[in-house]
């Protein structure tokens, strides 16, 4: 059953029953898994036995919709659909491998190459954020809205682990954001993104993120009413900045460089 009662036309009433069929087989994999053995991929990201089983489940349900699928590990299908679904198993799956509950499940759905949809399953907390375009955001049955906060002495912020940013050559900016803030903590993955769509912290700065993470992140922030800024990674991929649209803005223009803003 839908926990989020909206009349939505097809083929987007169907997308996001899938979804949620997906979402909830994703939580049942690995609601009652306390830690798991690991394997080193090429790119120094760990790979459990559990992100490929629960990427083959969400594979299974979501091939039967009419879009592509790209997915983080293994499975895909390509043929140039306009929709297109991006799939990431478990993030957090260093968290997830070590026994610490801050992991979960992302899925985003696009439109011609646009956010329409974005979903965060966190299931130690039995929490799950849905957005949908034009629908706004939904923390598991109720309508959520990013913080409204505008400065950045007032704000509460997270970001990723500070390696990322020594690579991208911006460990000088977010040592000077993080003067300016009133605090900040490394709540890592979605579970530290999805504090941003409620407001319970103000700011989230992460770098060199891949699209299976990206496609939801920007959905749910502007459905949140968040800001959203994005900007290519030195390997190509993409720096996000979300949250509160003042401080996405001021956060930009202290790490400069070509920021797009939405």
């Amino acid at each position: 059953m839908k926990d989020i009662i909206l009349k939505l036309e097809n083929p987007l009433d169907t997308f996001l029953t899938s979804a949620i069929k997906a979402l909830d087989i994703s939580r049942e994999i690995t609601k009652n898994i306390d830690s798991s053995n690991s394997s080193l991929k090429n790119d120094g990201s760990l790979l459990t036995e559990y992100d490929l089983k629960v990427e083959k489940e969400i594979f299974n349900i979501l091939k039967n919709t009419e879009a592509d699928i790209i997915t983080e590990e293994v499975l895909g299908r390509e043929n140039n659909r306009e929709f297109c679904w991006y799939v990431d198993p478990i993030d957090g799956t260093t968290s997830f491998s070590k026994g610490i509950p801050l992991f979960g499940t992302i899925i985003g759905l696009t439109q011609n190459h646009k956010p329409i949809m974005g979903c965060i399953e966190l299931p130690k907390f039995q929490e799950r954020f849905i957005s949908i375009n034009n629908h706004g955001c939904y923390k598991n049955n109720l309508k959520v809205n990013a913080s409204t906060c505008k400065d950045l002495s007032e704000a509460m912020i997270s970001y990723g682990s500070p390696q990322r940013f020594i690579k991208e050559g911006m460990m000088d900016q977010l040592r000077n954001i993080d003067k300016k803030v009133w605090d900040s903590r490394g709540f890592s993955d979605c579970f530290g993104y999805s504090l941003v769509f409620d407001g319970s912290i103000d700011l989230f700065i992460e770098v060199d993120l891949n699209p299976w993470e990206t496609i939801a992140i920007e959905s749910l922030s502007l459905e949140s009413g968040a800001g959203f800024a994005e900007q290519k990674s030195k390997n190509g991929k993409t720096n996000i900045i979300f949250g509160s649209k003042p401080l996405v803005k001021e956060t930009a223009d202290i790490f400069d460089g070509d920021w797009k803003i939405k």
